[in-house]
């Protein structure tokens, strides 16, 4: 079953997530009504309310979209022999999180991440952002659990440990105004993790 949505359904969604990170920046969201939104993305009333039911639905989809889009840029399948080494079979293939990406997505979309996660953090982008890194990444140990190093840390230490690291260094990235590029920001990620590396496989090694 085809489950890809409409290009012409995506576009409107993205408009009208558009307009809303836009009124964002001067407005409140309670403040901003379903009018201001169509007239900024130029789409009707009855196209909005075609695709959601009233705006708080619209903005915790628009939120979500966001986020979600994050990651489909940012996550990708490699041969696990690409991440560590001499592993036990170098050809199975895993998900990890390509900084470079998720960075770069980020980069692109600068206004609307410093908006959402500096001037309207009580939308609550910053946990949705977590709570996706924390699912992925539980991911990474199920698959490797047997492979995963002894730290003698609980995993759900580690795992918070990584994902409050990784937003609070994207936050301030983002109110430095980006003065770092997404690849030198890698780079020096990657730097850091290095020095954590310890042998067996650890969450180190999800990112890439």
């Amino acid at each position: 079953m085809n489950h890809e949505i409409d290009p012409r359904v995506d576009k409107t969604r993205r408009h009208l997530r558009q307009a809303l990170i836009t009124l964002l920046q001067t407005k409140n969201v309670e403040d901003i009504s379903v009018q201001e939104l169509t007239a900024t993305a130029s789409v009707t009333r009855g196209t909005f309310y075609l695709h959601y039911k009233d705006k708080p639905a619209f903005v915790s989809q628009a939120l979500d979209d966001l986020v979600t889009d994050l990651f489909a840029t940012g996550i990708v399948t490699v041969s696990i022999g690409e991440v560590i080494t001499n592993p036990a079979d170098p050809l199975r293939r895993v998900q990890v999180l390509s900084l470079a990406k998720a960075l770069g997505y980020i980069n692109d979309h600068a206004e609307a991440f410093k908006t959402l996660l500096i001037d309207q953090s009580q939308l609550a982008v910053e946990h949705r952002i977590k709570q996706q890194l924390t699912t992925w990444m539980q991911q990474f140990y199920h698959d490797f659990e047997d492979q995963f190093a002894d730290l003698e840390v609980p995993i759900s230490v580690q795992t918070a440990y990584y994902v409050s690291a990784t937003v609070g260094l994207i936050t301030d990235w983002l109110e430095n105004d980006l003065i770092y590029t997404p690849r030198y920001l890698t780079k020096c990620i990657k730097k850091l993790h290095r020095l954590m590396t310890v042998g067996n496989i650890t969450f180190t090694d999800f990112f890439v």
